[in-house]
């Protein structure tokens, strides 16, 4: 595993934010809600929303939208793709990071 390695992660998960994002629903043992997500990772409303619409984009996340008890409730998951993503993106600096060490 060499440095360059690296340019195959996929650039949405580059962003710390959107990281923390995916760390956060990949983890998730289903659906989270947008307040959650909000003060587990201390982002402001307008930077949460901006980071979601990428990765929802990129079919990283998936979000759902209903009404409870007459409010709006917008839930997120990480997509079968998401987890992928992730999964590559860990062992990718895993491996980096082992290669390293055994030098």
């Amino acid at each position: 595993m060499k440095p360059s390695d690296l340019m195959s992660i996929n650039p949405l998960l580059a962003d710390r934010a959107r990281l923390a994002i995916m760390a956060n629903l990949s983890l998730a043992g289903g659906p989270v809600d947008f307040n959650t997500l909000l003060e587990e990772l201390q982002l402001t409303k307008g930077n949460l929303s901006s980071h979601i619409r990428k990765l929802e984009e990129a079919g990283l996340v998936a979000v759902h939208k209903a009404f409870v008890d007459r409010k709006p409730r917008t839930t997120y998951v990480c997509t079968k793709e998401g987890k992928a993503e992730m999964r590559h993106y860990l062992g990718t600096i895993e491996a980096l990071l082992k290669n390293k060490a055994m030098r």
